[in-house]
């Protein structure tokens, strides 16, 4: 798959990069990746990978545009409010860049269509708000072998992990059980800083540009926690668990169920 001249053009800040080349632009172009939330995390991802060049993006979301995402969810404005959120996004990420496609995905992502809906893909980035579904998309990106880069924002605090099926820890072998219901407010709740979004969700495409290019990526098997009060950046070194029932020896279905979806929300991606 070659590069044409515009292609060259638009890339070129990169291209002139000394380990990132025609070859590495070329295997972003071809790659298909999956973005779950089309909010505050998920607007960032979606956003630099677009830019960056991957080929083929699907934006799966099945929320519309309220006027309290537009203090971070950057792809809409006022005119896009009670609006269909993917299709929205498609619109925008397109006319950012028609390189590529960009397709919207107006569908919930569940445990039950979580095994299918994510299949094929070189890559999955979680912009999930909830632990139903992000837990949904861990274990069907674990049994369909796909790469998943995840992301969590609450407050002031953002976290990022790198999940390579067979080779790191994936979310449950860090977190196995959801928190009870009530314990971790929602966003709602607490509050976000939409600048946090950013940073978490430009971190989480920059792990997910670098692995489609075949570059190393610096969070496999570290869980990436920065806190905004602090401006402190630490690392928390992960272990694989042979026992996990996601990713370990044997796969075993572990649902979360959907009444704790409207109260453990730890991550600022839909709402």
């Amino acid at each position: 798959m070659s590069l044409s001249l515009d292609e060259i053009k638009r890339y070129s800040r990169q291209l002139v990069l000394p380990d990132f080349g025609s070859r590495e632009q070329r295997r972003l172009k071809k790659s298909k990746v999956a973005v779950t939330g089309a909010g505050g995390l998920g607007c960032p991802i979606s956003t630099y990978l677009t830019l960056a060049g991957v080929g083929r993006i699907d934006l799966i979301d099945m929320d519309r545009v309220d006027l309290t995402n537009l203090n971070r969810q950057f792809l809409y404005g006022p005119e896009d409010i009670d609006k269909v959120k993917a299709e929205r996004a498609a619109e925008a990420l397109t006319r950012i860049n028609p390189e590529i496609e960009v397709n919207a995905i107006n569908e919930k992502v569940t445990y039950d269509n979580a095994f299918d809906l994510l299949k094929g893909y070189d890559a999955v980035v979680d912009g999930t708000d909830n632990f139903p579904v992000r837990y949904a998309v861990n274990d069907a990106c674990a049994v369909n072998k796909v790469p998943l880069f995840h992301g969590a924002v609450l407050m002031y605090e953002g976290r990022a992990m790198s999940i390579i099926p067979g080779e790191t820890a994936c979310f449950r072998c860090v977190f196995p059980e959801a928190p009870p219901a009530g314990m971790v407010p929602t966003c709602r709740e607490a509050g976000v800083i939409g600048a946090m979004t950013g940073l978490i969700g430009s971190i989480q495409a920059l792990e997910t540009i670098r692995y489609l290019a075949d570059q190393e990526i610096a969070l496999k098997n570290t869980l990436l926690i920065i806190n905004a009060d602090t401006m402190s950046f630490d690392k928390i070194r992960l272990t694989r668990r042979e026992n996990c029932t996601a990713c370990g020896e044997k796969f075993v279905p572990k649902p979360v169920d959907e009444v704790c979806d409207t109260r453990i929300a730890a991550t600022e991606g839909r709402s």
